[in-house]
């Protein structure tokens, strides 16, 4: 018997290790992650991150699409008010993941209808009354921008610095 509390089904399986792996990637770092620690804290079996999400780059790419949808929902049911940036919220995950995806060289695969800086962007044109190019570049370079800022000023893994270089002009 299941104690009580873990989940339970496909359903419940699957977006458990989703939130769990977000969290984990979001607060440690994609690559410092493993699926032992995904299991673990979702509460379920190993074996089970293969039978309902697939192989580890399947899980990447499906979290990173589980929190793109989550940011995108967020847009669409709080617009023009801030979302928050702390690894607890799903816009803090989401730009937390993309950049950790960003550094290891991955793509930054979600679905192509989920698109979290074109739903920023529908939010500027509506509330603003922008251009649909000027919106969309406030939201990819004002909003990332600023996203990007605010995750530099938080620690986190990071890889260590380039060794210094002798530079002596000749």
């Amino acid at each position: 018997m299941r104690p009580d509390g873990l989940p339970a089904g496909p359903d419940e399986v699957r977006t458990a290790l989703l939130e769990a792996a977000a969290t984990l990637f979001a607060t440690r770092g994609v690559d410092a992650v493993s699926l032992r620690d995904v299991a673990g804290a979702a509460g379920v079996n190993l074996t089970l991150i293969r039978r309902y999400v697939g192989t580890r780059e399947q899980l990447v790419t499906a979290v990173f699409a589980h929190v793109s949808d989550q940011v995108v929902r967020a847009v669409e049911e709080h617009p023009l008010e801030g979302q928050g940036f702390t690894p607890d919220t799903p816009m803090g995950k989401w730009v937390r993941i993309a950049a950790g995806l960003a550094i290891s060289g991955r793509r930054l695969d979600s679905r192509g209808d989920v698109n979290p800086v074109l739903a920023m962007a529908e939010t500027l044109l509506a509330g603003y009354g922008l251009t649909p190019e000027a919106a969309r570049v406030r939201a990819a370079r004002g909003d990332l921008v600023h996203s990007a800022r605010r995750l530099g000023a938080t620690p986190w893994p990071s890889p260590a610095d380039p060794a210094a270089r002798d530079v002596r002009r000749r």
